[in-house]
């Protein structure tokens, strides 16, 4: 059975003028690839920008691999609706289509209802989707798959939820192959690991609570973590394989919550792996002794969010419960142990105002991280976030192209949508500047018309 994995990129990012943008690595896209390759099933990737219905057709035509049998398309809520028009272009060539993902998860209903999609894999996807596909493959009884929501003759069959993983040492490491990973590395000379699966976090605007409320009724721990030895087995076999490396991220967002884990990574990492490596932490998890650790064991640069200056955004609308003493202690503690910082924060988040842009400005100031970057908000369709915006009327432009482009789709009295993209884009040099007025100029010129952006999108 051929199968054909379909991902969207950042459509701003595609190499110019050839329209083509770079596979983006997916861990659980890989491992699910290499359960796929262990049952003997083909596979090979498309990455989109955007509908690119010239490059689909080309895939699907197959030239000299052939056909596909089946199209996997990885829904996020950031590229409906490139998803969309794809699939309808799927649906007339008479493709069938089973879609995963964030959006599959949090949105069943409206993804389960695109035309054009024959099934829907809810939740962790690895398991159901091997199974249902193997099904299909064998002639089995494909539509009493667990995890899968099916359209059938009768309707829609919507199967109970399939188990959690629980021993993540089982899982195959990721076929890095499927994403042409060698060029990767060349471009970004990083190479990228998951550590476990799971983050214990409810932000308000983030989908993870979507996935916390679907599996709470399972015995199975949420958060669950590969051994450090099965890591590093990974680890060592990458560098091998792709000698360009020389980095090593860990895209975890709780990859330094678990300070016995984290002792015994500290000890075997350093031994196993020459390389530096930087990771994501949770300022409200953070000490003296989980920077130290971070520090002996080879990490050069932590990731992390602030949210907002503000603690009224940051714990009643973003559900951030960090006072502003614990991020600059936090902070001075990863500074203490010689680790840079690199922090997001959010532009134009529900009831941002000049003031709170200026408290936010003040936080950065205070902690001294070594790099900022602003990200507009964007109300992430499955969030609490998004719904207070829609329930006050904010939203003004429907397009997940918006994120993207960095433009905010809100209509908040408090601050316009120009001013916040703005402030997102000066920010860096705003944080330079003690108090003064460049956050008010800023604003002022923020006001005059501005030209659509590279999509179109007016105000």
């Amino acid at each position: 059975m051929n199968l054909l994995f379909l991902q969207f990129a950042n459509p701003l990012s595609t190499r110019a003028g050839a329209g083509t943008p770079q596979p983006v690595f997916s861990h659980a896209i890989g491992v699910l690839s290499a359960m796929l390759e262990a049952e003997g099933f083909e596979r090979r990737l498309l990455t989109l920008s955007d509908y690119q219905a010239h490059r689909l057709r080309q895939a699907c035509e197959g030239g000299g691999t052939g056909r596909p049998d089946h199209v996997l398309v990885e829904l996020s809520p950031h590229n409906v609706t490139a998803a969309h028009r794809t699939i309808a272009e799927l649906a007339r060539m008479d493709m069938p289509v089973t879609v995963f993902g964030p959006y599959a998860t949090c949105k069943p209903t409206e993804a389960a209802s695109i035309p054009g999609v024959r099934a829907l894999a809810l939740g962790e996807y690895g398991a159901p989707l091997r199974a249902y596909l193997t099904a299909l493959r064998d002639g089995e009884d494909a539509p009493a798959t667990r995890g899968m929501w099916i359209h059938t003759d009768s309707g829609l069959v919507r199967n109970r939820l399939a188990p959690l993983a629980t021993d993540l040492d089982a899982l195959p490491w990721p076929d890095r192959e499927l994403f042409g990973y060698g060029a990767i590395v060349a471009d970004t000379h990083e190479a990228s690991f998951k550590v476990g699966r799971g983050c214990p976090m409810w932000c308000a605007y983030c989908v993870n609570d979507w996935y916390m409320e679907l599996y709470s009724r399972h015995e199975a721990p949420f958060v669950r973590r590969r051994s450090v030895t099965h890591l590093l087995d990974e680890i060592a076999e990458v560098i091998r394989t792709y000698p360009r490396a020389e980095r090593i991220v860990f895209h975890d967002h709780a990859f330094a919550m678990d300070v016995e884990w984290l002792r015994e990574f500290r000890t075997e990492y350093p031994k196993r792996c020459a390389l530096p490596f930087r990771c994501h932490v949770r300022l409200g998890k953070v000490t003296a002794e989980t920077a130290a650790l971070l520090a002996d064991a080879g990490c050069q640069v932590v990731e992390t969010h602030l949210g907002s200056g503000s603690r009224f955004i940051r714990e009643e609308i973003l559900s951030m419960h960090l006072s502003d003493a614990r991020i600059i202690d936090a902070c001075r503690a990863l500074h203490h142990a010689g680790l840079r910082i690199t922090a997001d924060v959010f532009i134009g988040a529900p009831y941002e105002s000049e003031i709170t842009v200026e408290e936010t400005l003040d936080l950065l100031r205070t902690t001294g991280v070594d790099e900022v970057r602003g990200r507009v908000f964007y109300p992430t369709p499955g969030t609490r976030a998004a719904e207070l915006c829609a329930e006050n009327g904010w939203i003004r432009v429907h397009d997940d192209r918006c994120y993207w482009a960095r433009r905010s789709v809100l209509g908040m009295p408090s601050m316009p949508a120009e001013q916040i993209d703005a402030v997102a884009e000066k920010l860096r040099s705003l944080v330079k500047r003690p108090r003064s007025t460049a956050l008010r100029k800023v604003l002022e010129r923020a006001i005059r018309p501005r030209r659509s952006g590279r999509f179109g999108l007016g105000r």
